[in-house]
């Protein structure tokens, strides 16, 4: 079993793993590598994360349906939720809380413990030189507040102490990849990722980890936030850009990575709300893009490059909503990606009711099946997708592939509703009709919802092949 190992630094990094999530519920490649996510943030109470470890528990939940019959373990199916996303701590049999390593209660004043300094002490100095009061009054607890050189020094710490980086370096075997996901203009991401490249490099006792081919990608800026003057908030986005261009003058001499992924916007086109508390961001293309990066990756070669590479992506057409062609065509696979799994939530909302479907009394779809947990947990997990996806479809700048159909309109023509496409298959009854034929060439009456999960798919992309 290969494995990539995901440190997801940052609220940044929580919401680009949101998107490869959905992206590996969609079906999406990972070329068989099992994703461990590792989540690196020091905000204690923020909900996006306490969100993200659900959303990828509930993940798990239905991959397990899928690939666990009893106790025996299946070969993953083709298509939806077929890669496995696998929790640190039960790689090393044990109980790890990846947050608590990485929490801090104090003030950064506090952390650098400056009141048992003197006045005239010129260690105390040298620290009014390099942090602003503003800085050191800083709540660690809610991380950074955009202060990379807080974190500098913060991170540096916390990593070298971590429970969860030893459970990392005893999980990790030779042929498993690393990849690191982080914004460059915060406070967190823009220090830990050095700071993360420079320990694996480090870590002589583990040759499996200092030798592991890795990649990163990091998010330039991409949104602005209110007038800090207004919101009594520490972060100010005009200083965006200049943060960018000092870490990125850093990270050209020091980049430890063998593959490395700018991705970012020309100019901040979304303002966000300025509350370093709640981050009540939603999702975003440019994070969509950004997750791509993991699956570019792992399609790399198993040797590491002579020399290092940055790469970048870009989009056809500079377009303030994005459909296919405006995109451009190295996209298919993500608007396929987000096609199919919207086909199949439309699905789901529509068997439990069609009364005239055969699989009902041949296979067992039935009402019992439908009221199954393993069938619940596909169901809300689609409700997160469709969610997801709107907020894509509805910020700026835009990812709009699909016009979506409400569920419960029957009479919804379905051959045109992916933008510049024409599929053939005029309404559901045609993916309803595939699923009938997937049926008849499987003699297995076993394991319902793992075949309902293959005829779904097999269904869906017989029309759907065509978007590439």
């Amino acid at each position: 079993m290969k494995r990539v190992f995901v440190f997801c630094i940052g609220g940044t990094g929580l919401r680009v793993m949101k998107s490869v999530t959905m992206l590996l519920a969609a079906g999406m490649d990972a070329k068989g590598y099992t994703v461990v996510p590792v989540l690196i943030d020091p905000h204690m109470d923020l909900e996006e994360k306490r969100n993200l470890q659900n959303l990828i528990g509930e993940y798990e939940s239905v991959h397990n349906s899928i690939v666990y019959s009893g106790d025996k373990l299946l070969d993953p199916l083709k298509g939806f939720f077929e890669t496995d996303i696998a929790d640190l701590a039960k790689l090393n049999g044990q109980q790890n809380d990846i947050s608590e390593p990485i929490a801090e209660k104090r003030s950064f004043g506090q952390y650098l413990n400056i009141g048992k300094l003197k006045s005239e002490d010129v260690n105390n100095f040298l620290i009014q030189t390099l942090f602003s009061q503003a800085n050191l009054d800083n709540d660690l607890s809610v991380g950074f507040k955009g202060s990379p050189n807080v974190g500098t020094v913060v991170l540096g710490e916390m990593i070298k102490g971590a429970d969860w980086f030893q459970a990392f370096c005893n999980a990790c075997q030779k042929g498993d990849r690393i990849f690191i996901i982080s914004s460059i203009f915060g406070g967190t991401g823009a220090s830990g990722y050095p700071l993360l490249e420079k320990k694996v490099r480090q870590s002589t006792d583990h040759p499996n980890v200092q030798q592991a081919i890795m990649g990163a990608v990091s998010v330039l800026p991409y949104f602005a936030l209110e007038d800090p003057s207004t919101t009594d908030s520490d972060i100010d986005s005009a200083n965006f850009l200049t943060k960018t261009k000092s870490a990125l003058a850093y990270y050209e001499n020091s980049v430890e990575s063998d593959y490395l992924y700018y991705i970012g916007e020309q100019s901040m086109k979304k303002t966000y709300p300025n509350d370093e508390k709640k981050q009540e961001d939603t999702a975003h293309f440019i994070e969509l893009v950004a997750a791509t990066a993991l699956f570019d990756f792992l399609s790399k070669p198993d040797d590491r490059p002579d020399i290092k590479q940055a790469m970048s992506r870009a989009i056809k057409e500079d377009s303030d909503s994005l459909s296919l062609s405006k995109l451009g065509d190295a996209y298919c696979d993500i608007v396929k990606a987000v096609a199919d799994m919207t086909l199949l939530s439309r699905l789901v909302h529509l068997l439990p009711e069609e009364s005239q479907f055969p699989l009902i009394k041949n296979r067992g779809f039935n009402k019992e099946f439908y009221d199954d947990k393993a069938f619940v947990n596909l169901r809300n997990f689609l409700g997160r997708f469709s969610q997801w996806y709107k907020e894509l479809a509805e910020n700026t700048r835009a990812f709009t592939p699909l016009t979506v159909a409400s569920q419960d309109d029957r009479k919804a023509k379905l051959s045109n509703w992916v933008d510049d496409f024409s599929l053939d298959a005029n309404d559901e009854s045609y993916y309803l009709l595939e699923m009938i034929k997937a049926s008849n060439k499987d003699k297995n009456d076993s394991h319902k919802f793992r075949r309902f999960m293959d005829y779904s798919y097999k269904a869906i992309n017989k029309y759907t092949s065509k978007i590439k």
